[in-house]
């Protein structure tokens, strides 16, 4: 095992800049960032799409801070991650915000989700998809990463796939599940890259199954912004609902993955579990994950998933299936009656 892949102190962390895309409205990348911040001691940049998003966030962050990590700085950089050229004057804003202080950690995490059928989707839905989820993905590596080369120290360098960016193809958000896969290839990619010239840089893929975050409305909005059927300047910041105990909250997901970082784990598939969760309905991703390795292994799809109607109300799943959707199905039921 390279040492790219080996245990991690994250107390090496503190002191150093922490950047996050797709931070700034209460997702896993929040989460991220708040970890980094409270409980790592980093200095935060929170990316997202829309200034007003940023500004918000920035501001409940640095609150936060103040009370909790005194010293510790938020910088806020409105970027479409998707555009190399606003990347690049991310990177710049971040050199002049701080000056010769190191880069502990970059998650390229922004992302977009329509949770559609193939048939039932658009084109404009999977081109959008794909830039942000893959090749935003990618335009943040080649920003960040040559800075982590040109580093002796170590650092972090973590894409956000999915659980679904490593099971079967599921009978909904077709698109999502497809640039997901993408990201999880990509990034063992640039494992092997770095692997034996930059040993110091580490490289995590997250495979996150059930976390509490806005992202299919949040992608709505931004669609319409898109198509200019509302002003970028009208959008607000989105709140965490929790609308059930059953999701990991952002903060304790993000627990999870540094938990994972610590521990030099490549993918970091968090699931529903104990102590993230406060209850014992976990997802099960591993399990549907060695379902897809069967199948290969057998040169055969098991679609039999599809022949019953999916707990989710959608379209049947090879995904959504296992105890925590079981309970979720059988609250929905309860509530019902």
């Amino acid at each position: 095992m390279s040492k790219q892949q080996g245990e991690l102190d994250l107390k090496s962390l503190r002191g150093r800049v922490c950047v996050v895309t797709g931070s700034g409205n209460n997702g896993i990348g929040w989460g991220l960032a708040v970890h980094a911040g409270a409980h790592l001691g980093m200095h935060v940049v929170l990316v997202d799409l829309h200034e007003s998003v940023v500004r918000q966030a920035t501001a409940q962050l640095e609150a936060r801070l103040n009370e909790e990590q005194p010293g510790v700085r938020v910088l806020g950089v409105a970027c479409d991650v998707t555009d190399p050229e606003q990347l690049a004057s991310c990177l710049s804003q971040v050199r002049a915000a701080f000056p010769d202080v190191p880069i502990g950690a970059v998650f390229a995490n922004a992302g977009v989700s329509f949770n559609r059928t193939i048939m039932k989707s658009t084109l404009a839905e999977w081109q959008t998809t794909l830039n942000v989820n893959v090749l935003g993905v990618v335009n943040t590596l080649k920003t960040f990463v040559p800075v982590l080369q040109e580093q002796s120290e170590e650092s972090v360098v973590c894409t956000t796939a999915s659980i679904g960016g490593l099971v079967r193809g599921d009978g909904g958000g077709s698109a999502y599940q497809a640039s997901k896969h993408a990201v999880v290839a990509l990034t063992e990619s640039l494992s092997f890259e770095l692997a034996r010239r930059y040993p110091q840089i580490r490289v995590h893929v997250l495979c996150p199954c059930i976390v509490s975050s806005s992202l299919d409305y949040n992608s709505q909005v931004n669609a319409a912004v898109a198509a200019g059927e509302s002003l970028a300047e009208d959008v607000e910041q989105i709140p965490l609902r929790n609308r059930s105990d059953l999701p990991m909250t952002p903060e304790r997901h993000a627990q999870q993955v540094f938990d994972h970082i610590a521990d030099g784990h490549f993918y970091m598939i968090t699931d529903n579990v104990r102590p993230y969760v406060d209850h014992d309905f976990p997802f099960d991703g591993l399990g549907i994950v060695k379902e897809r390795f069967d199948n290969l292994f057998n040169l055969q799809l098991d679609n039999s998933d599809a022949m019953s109607p999916g707990l989710s109300g959608g379209p049947s799943s090879s995904i959504l299936k296992g105890p925590l959707w079981q309970e979720m199905a059988r609250r929905r039921r309860q509530e019902s009656d």
